[in-house]
């Protein structure tokens, strides 16, 4: 043994080792890059437009994942579409465990017996990216050449690994993980996490199980393995993004979580169960002892998406409560996506508007902060609101300025009257925060100065938040779902409202001129009802563009400071 171990050059088995791990990841690299170049710009807009139920998001998951070669890209594009709030979480539940599914794809090619026609398959690569013009041509030149350097890189890890398992001691380690699956779990976790790539770590371990050093057992551990490692990628990409983008990247982690400790449980059985199936496939035509391994792959996530398919609503649940947003009002902006500016100006105004929904139910909980503030003395009301009110200037200023770069694009004219309409909205929206704000410093000062409100004006006030309520619920209705009787409604009330505060601010000259009643309070009223009467012209403004059709540009009617 000592002599054998004397005379193996271990820096030679060293370059090769990682010589042929750098040409592997170049190559799936190169073609996964040139597989999503080929398929456009469209990715997303295929995503955000296919995924409407879990199951068709399975679908999409699956093909995406074997169209472009990794199951990291396709988490991304998930990731940044939820975030962007184009794709609900149980949306992103079905891609994802699609992609689990479509990664299995990378190891099925690399079973293959393909090995002799490695250096054409490079060669025609090369050959289409050098000497044919067509950028397209080129691209899919790029896509060959990567496919046969990933194929080249195997070969050369597979010559150095061979060498290595003609050592006893090195045998004999790779033969314990079939006593103690639990190791071969922490290998597989380990290695994909520090080469980031779960079809590289497959790729070594079929070419180990090719030559026998490994057992059936032990290498169906180390793929459970690095299933779990392969979601490493999905929590770095999390750090620091949005509730939504780590609700995602837990949906990932849990999915290939469960399945690794059921079928570690079970490894014994399955092993049998892959084994089985091995023995009626193996032997045809380009098909080696290396399916073996791709079985198990394949079975794994498919087994695992069969049993939680039927759990998607408890696990959106689950990861929800475990991720919960930020504080008792949605305080995170939805990110505006500059890459959808140029790929999809439609996707891009979606875009917007899921961030003017973010800002309209802002608003709309600024109002209920008042309220509960003014009306029932909620001190800690108080201090989310005025959060609030910065965060809708934030939201105006960002959505604003993305809105002007949609619009500096090519755009059709309906796409030109969506984006002046949304301008026009966040630009309500933003007043309306100044007028709550208004309200919390009025309320503010009365109660520092003791002033109280008599039954009268407390009656009013209630019927006027009450009505104003009603007009946030319908005018967020009639905007972002094209309700044109809702939009009527806040229209109609908009001049109920305006003869009530007339009439209010009547009732309450008509009080301070009677002797008998006593008001202490009767500057704060007036301006109260000032602010809430400009609320509710600003919400009549945003259903006003649900009606107005030839819209270009809805100039307030308010001439405001």
């Amino acid at each position: 043994m000592s002599i054998l171990f004397l005379s193996i050059d271990w820096v030679e088995i060293s370059f090769a080792v990682i010589g042929g791990l750098g040409i592997f990841l170049y190559g799936m690299s190169l073609m996964s890059d040139s597989l999503k170049k080929l398929a456009g710009n469209k990715l997303r807009l295929f995503l955000e437009k296919t995924t409407n139920t879990p199951l068709k998001g399975i679908f999409v998951g699956v093909l995406l994942t074997a169209l472009i070669q990794s199951s990291s890209a396709t988490s991304a594009l998930v990731v940044g579409l939820v975030r962007a709030g184009l794709m609900t979480l149980p949306q992103a539940v079905g891609v994802i465990f699609g992609a689990n599914l479509g990664t299995t794809f990378t190891s099925i090619i690399i079973s293959l017996d393909i090995d002799r026609f490695v250096y054409p398959i490079i060669f025609v690569g090369a050959f289409m990216i050098f000497f044919l013009k067509k950028r397209k041509i080129q691209t899919l030149g790029r896509v060959i050449l990567g496919f046969g350097l990933l194929f080249y890189g195997l070969e050369i890890m597979g010559g150095a690994l061979k060498t290595l398992v003609e050592l006893p001691a090195f045998r004999q380690v790779l033969l314990s993980v079939e006593d103690r699956p639990i190791i071969g779990v922490f290998v597989g976790v380990i290695t994909t996490a520090v080469i980031q790539s779960s079809s590289a770590t497959i790729g070594i371990l079929q070419q180990l199980f090719s030559t026998g050093a490994v057992p059936l057992v032990g290498a169906i551990a180390i793929v459970l393995g690095d299933n779990i490692g392969t979601t490493i990628t999905s929590i770095f990409a999390s750090i620091g993004g949005s509730s939504s983008a780590k609700r995602t990247a837990l949906v990932h982690v849990l999915f290939n979580m469960f399945g690794t400790i059921v079928f570690l449980i079970l490894i014994r059985l399955y092993s049998k169960l892959v084994a089985w199936i091995a023995t009626h496939l193996i032997g045809a035509d380009y098909i080696t002892n290396k399916f073996t391994i791709s079985i198990s792959h394949v079975l794994f996530n498919l087994m695992t998406i069969f049993v939680l398919y039927f759990f998607i609503k408890q696990i959106v649940w689950v990861v929800t409560k475990l991720i919960p947003t930020k504080s008792e009002l949605n305080m995170e902006e939805v990110p505006l996506d500059k890459l959808l500016l140029k790929e999809s100006p439609d996707l891009a105004i979606e875009n917007s508007n899921a961030a003017i929904k973010n800002m309209a139910n802002c608003a709309s909980g600024m109002f209920e902060f008042v309220f509960s503030y003014s009306m029932e003395n909620d001190e800690k009301s108080h201090e989310i609101g005025l959060q609030c009110e910065q965060l809708l200037d934030s939201m105006e200023d960002k959505i604003h300025n993305y809105l002007v770069e949609i619009g500096s694009n090519d755009l059709s004219q309906k796409q030109m009257q969506k984006v002046a309409k949304n301008i026009d909205t966040i630009s309500d929206y933003e007043r309306i925060g100044d007028h709550l704000d208004n309200l919390f410093e009025l309320f503010y000062e009365r109660k520092e100065r003791k002033l109280v409100f008599d039954d009268f004006e407390c009656k009013e006030l209630n019927n006027l938040f009450s009505l104003i309520r009603q007009s946030f619920i319908e005018s967020f209705k009639a905007y972002f779902e094209e309700d044109k009787i809702s939009a009527g409604k806040v229209i109609q009330r908009e001049k109920d409202i305006d003869k009530l505060v007339k009439s209010y601010r009547v009732s309450h000259i008509n009080r301070i001129n009677d002797p008998s009643i006593k008001n202490n309070s009767s500057g704060y009223y007036v301006d109260i009802l000032s602010n809430l009467e400009r609320i509710a012209d600003h919400l009549e403004n945003i259903a006003l563009n649900t009606i107005n059709e030839s819209f270009a540009y809805h100039k307030s009617k308010l001439i405001e400071e």
